[in-house]
């Protein structure tokens, strides 16, 4: 959309008649499964749409690419559903062009780059495993790009104690390779020689490389990442290069109706050590963030293709393999460990997520009651295998967002860090306009687009969202930036509303006072009613 004057007259009539500034706030995103968005939807709060991708193979592991939707059968906790919608995605569609060519030079926009049936996400995990394992990751993902032919859209991530974006979607693999050959992981105190690891249940239970610290920090960022893939529309092939850690993390979907369920299915032996971690009191801490995670992955079509970066030769990490293994069958990926050969792993990984069935519909179930609910596919065709996930919490749509005021606000500022990556949950396009003689402030302004916002309808059709814009400056010192944010609300008629959605953006404007220099800027928005958010950066100059 270009920034013409009848759009800035639309965004001055709006914001007159529709928008009041409340109160001044930062905030965070908790991810929602919300309906499927398309082009010409606008997300509701009280509709929740199941999305189930479903790989399905031959005896030989190749894709089987004629099923039809009447060859599926699909049960939620053993009872029929009925399937509402059915797609066959292939390597063969074309990426869609990106948003960002036609936008004027002082207009920045965070909406995905890439519009592909699959994306790929390379999550270099360098807070599990010890400095040897990461150095030898690092050399296999170098040989595996260097050789790579990139029909898909790939990005990679480190996971540090914050989450960090090395590189954005792209097909270009010698970019790629570029950032992974400068990128040094950061320094590590070794988990033996500290205070914490020696109080820990995994200094006399195996050679696992992490930490209580390390798991949570690892909980934390996969499901910041899965929020941030969830903005992403279809199957997103999460590559997660690591050693693990011993902690299943999809408890509630294994051993339904039998009490050894979870030890048959992962492999466990009940009574080993591996068996005993899941009970320590420590990990009993993390009953909330693992429910968080797992359906955060799930919700957000997030695969699961862990690459064990231990590899072969380490004394014991079975259950932190168990784990991975957890992990991939949960989401309808697949592990790959035992192996010195890394490249392999990531280079079927990315093949084996390309080729999926999409299977969507609306539960029958009305009742959000939190408990894990169970998916199973079936095949009226003879030998062929099918990978899905496995399940989803049965969270209120409508309750869902209702998190602790301060995680949000944490989580929110996470995201407008200076190395976070962009967020796309909320869509927007920002102008940045430096001081002239007219205002003597950097004038941020966003349009938003209102298909990415949940609007609850009120009495007399009146159509009400409430958000919050967020702008923060990164002089000289990068540890302080200049901020501003408020809250703003949007009650609009019905004939507002539909100019709102035809003209694809909502109005919202921040200044910031700054002194002459050079400035990163971090700009966020979030949707108060489901906690999702929208990151971007830009730059300006104050003369």
């Amino acid at each position: 959309m270009r920034w013409t004057t009848s759009c800035r007259a639309l965004a001055l009539s709006l914001a007159t008649l529709c928008f009041f500034p409340v109160a001044h706030s930062q905030s965070n995103t908790a991810n929602q499964p919300q309906d499927v968005m398309h082009s010409d939807q606008v997300i509701r709060t009280n509709t929740r749409l199941v999305v189930v991708d479903v790989v399905a193979t031959d005896g030989k592991g190749q894709p089987v690419p004629d099923l039809k939707a009447a060859d599926f059968t699909l049960l939620e906790d053993g009872k029929p559903q009925k399937i509402s919608g059915f797609n066959f995605e292939h390597p063969g569609g074309a990426l869609a062009p990106t948003a960002q060519a036609q936008l004027p030079p002082s207009v920045v926009t965070n909406a995905p780059k890439f519009q592909s049936n699959s994306l790929n996400v390379i999550l270099f995990d360098t807070v599990n495993g010890d400095f040897a394992e990461h150095a030898y990751a690092r050399d296999q993902l170098l040989k595996f790009l260097n050789t790579a032919e990139l029909g898909r859209p790939v990005a990679i991530f480190a996971l540090q104690t914050q989450l960090k974006l090395l590189h954005d979607f792209t097909t270009d693999n010698k970019s790629l390779s570029a950032v992974v050959a400068k990128y040094r992981p950061p320094a590590q105190v070794l988990t033996g020689e500290t205070a914490e690891s020696r109080a820990s249940a995994f200094a006399v239970r195996g050679d696992y490389h992490t930490s209580e610290r390390g798991i949570e920090t690892t909980l934390n960022q996969l499901n910041a990442l899965a929020k941030i893939l969830a903005g992403y529309p279809g199957r997103k092939n999460l590559i997660w290069l690591s050693e693990s850690f011993p902690l299943t993390l999809f408890p509630e979907s294994m051993g339904q109706g039998n009490g050894d369920g979870q030890a048959m299915r992962t492999g466990i032996d009940p009574g080993s050590s591996a068996s005993n971690l899941q009970n320590v009191a420590s990990f009993k801490t993390y009953a909330v963030l693992i429910k968080k995670v797992s359906d955060a992955l799930m919700a957000a079509q997030v695969a699961v293709y862990p690459v064990d970066a231990g590899a072969l030769g380490k004394n014991d990490h079975l259950a932190s393999q168990h784990t991975m293994d957890n992990m991939a069958e949960s989401t309808g990926g697949k592990s790959f460990k035992n192996s010195n050969d890394l490249v392999l792993g990531l280079r079927t990984s990315i093949e084996d997520g390309s080729t999926y069935y999409t299977l969507t519909y609306y539960p029958d179930n009305k009742k959000w009651d939190g408990l894990f609910r169970t998916i199973q596919v079936k095949s009226t065709r003879e030998n062929v295998r099918l990978r899905y996930r496995e399940g989803y919490y049965a969270l209120d749509p409508e309750k869902m967002h209702k998190e602790d005021t301060d995680a949000v606000a944490e989580n929110f500022s996470r995201l407008l860090e200076l190395d976070a990556p962009s967020a796309t949950q909320i869509v927007f396009q920002a102008q940045v306009e430096p001081p002239s003689e007219k205002s003597k402030k950097v004038v941020v302004t966003f349009h938003i687009d209102p298909r990415t916002l949940a609007f609850e309808q009120k009495d007399g059709g009146m159509e009400f969202a409430r958000l919050s814009c967020t702008v923060w400056a990164y002089g000289k010192d990068k540890d302080k930036p200049t901020m501003s944010s408020g809250t703003v609300t949007a009650n609009l008629k019905a004939n507002e509303y539909q100019q709102v959605v035809q003209q694809r953006f909502l109005p919202c404007d921040r200044q910031l006072d700054l002194k002459p220099g050079t400035y990163a800027l971090r700009m966020g928005v979030l949707d108060r009613a489901t906690n999702k958010i929208g990151t971007a950066s830009a730059q300006v100059v104050v003369p």
